[in-house]
């Protein structure tokens, strides 16, 4: 009888702990995503100093505002923002100063990426933690981008030539950076030990670009030839922050110690155009520059 009563205890105290855990989920809170805002500014190529100003925080609400990509046109960039349970696709039109929700999914879109046309956006997707595409005209129903290629490696970062297909990644688990393809079946390994950041397109060009750790230590952001599949070392980064960004007329911008600096080649090395401080801008971390040059996008907070 005694071991019978201790058996229905055990069960009941399993029972119970059973029911608390599963209150626990219940009442588990939301994903923690980093408080970010996204700033604009106009920006002047031209300028040697103080390149950045009418500096606007076009967020400014509580959560995450993030990863802005401007469109072809200029006249509005994508981001992702959250709802404090996972991250949507919103698109911030700069002349009417309103934003649009694109995506509406139980699972978070991240990077996104517009088409030049602006009818396709390409994103990062945690349905399969892989990249997918949708056609503006029916955001409901994104498709899987990298079905044709056959990849399914996690996907952290990536860049997409829409003009010849390639889409170079860097992979969420391996570390790794690998060249593939939104046409056809392909995979081509590039380098291992790359560092977590975006890669670009750079612009006029087919070539694209990512962050590499040397054996050396030293980081280095380099360019990979998808014809020839050839990588060259372009400049060593100015700090810890991997996040950059091309500029239309060939500069690589980069955010370090909450200063902009300016790198060109054949120039004399990185250049401090602007100071984040002066503008009331603080931690910032991510960059974006439009199409036509003209301004610029900083992620990051107010400053005190």
């Amino acid at each position: 009888m005694q071991k019978r009563r201790l058996i229905l205890t055990l069960c009941g105290a399993a029972a119970l702990a059973n029911t608390a855990l599963a209150q626990d989920a219940d009442e588990a809170p939301p994903p923690a995503f980093p408080e970010t805002e996204i700033f604009l500014f106009d920006y002047d190529a031209e300028a040697e100093s103080n390149a950045l100003s009418n500096g606007r925080n076009v967020t400014q609400r509580a959560g995450y505002d993030n990863q802005p990509y401007f469109t072809k046109d200029s006249a509005s960039f994508l981001y992702s923002r959250d709802d404090r349970t996972q991250t949507d696709i919103w698109e911030y039109d700069i002349a009417s100063g309103t934003h649009t929700r694109i995506t509406k999914t139980p699972e978070s879109e991240f990077s996104p990426t517009p088409s030049p046309d602006n009818r396709t956006i390409s994103f990062v997707f945690e349905r399969n933690n892989s990249i997918w595409q949708l056609d503006r005209a029916r955001p409901d129903a994104p498709t899987w981008a990298l079905e044709a290629a056959g990849v399914t490696e996690p996907v952290g970062y990536f860049a997409r030539n829409y003009a010849t297909g390639d889409i170079l990644y860097w992979s969420r688990y391996g570390f790794n950076i690998a060249l593939t393809s939104a046409e056809r079946p392909a995979y081509h390994f590039i380098s291992g030990h790359a560092v977590p950041a975006t890669p670009h397109v750079i612009p006029g060009t087919d070539q694209i670009s990512f962050v590499h750790r040397q054996t050396n230590e030293q980081v280095w952001i380099k360019a990979f030839d998808p014809a020839t599949k050839a990588i060259r070392p372009l400049t060593s980064l100015v700090g810890t922050n991997a996040n950059y960004t091309w500029t239309p007329d060939g500069a690589i911008l980069q955010i370090e110690g909450g200063k902009v600096y300016r790198w060109k080649e054949g120039g004399e090395g990185w250049e401090v155009i602007a100071d984040l401080a002066d503008h009331g801008v603080a931690s910032a971390n991510r960059i974006a520059v439009s199409p036509d040059g003209k301004r610029i996008a900083v992620v990051g907070l107010p400053g005190a």
